[in-house]
């Protein structure tokens, strides 16, 4: 009798986790960022987050170039980055995306630039110097 009576349990408890389990009946919204994420002025605002601790974490969901992986939002959309994150092309010569391009049909790019790079552009919270590939000298500061 025990053993019909284990049996029986153990088959109960198995359907129960199978007809309850098998069904997300009240899925969770997605909470990737948090409040405020996009607005500039806020406290969780990603920009601060990304100069603080680059954006690798952000490819897991936007891709390794962050132009949309599982997410589908491209980093790169006329709303959001159009040069920041950089993406490839930017240091590519030869292509209308690159960075220097970019310089030449904007009067104020460098001071863009000035603010990730620092002022003189030897490296700033970015870490990279304009001159581990340009002369000293031939960059319009």
């Amino acid at each position: 009798m025990k053993k019909l009576f284990t049996g029986i349990f153990f088959i109960l408890i198995i359907a129960a986790v199978i007809f309850s389990c098998a069904d997300d009946k009240n899925p969770l919204p997605s909470v990737s960022h948090p409040e405020g994420w996009n607005t500039v002025n806020a406290e969780n605002f990603h920009g601060a987050k990304v100069l603080d601790t680059g954006y690798s974490s952000c490819k897991s969901c936007h891709g390794t170039e962050l132009k949309g992986g599982k997410s589908g939002v491209s980093c790169y959309n006329s709303s959001c980055h159009s040069t920041y994150p950089h993406r490839p092309e930017w240091g590519f010569i030869g292509n209308s995306e690159n960075h220097g391009n970019y310089i030449k049909q904007n009067d104020a790019a460098i001071e863009n630039c000035k603010k990730c790079h620092g002022d003189a552009l030897t490296g700033g919270k970015s870490g990279v110097s304009c001159f581990d590939c340009h002369q000293y000298g031939t960059l319009p500061l």
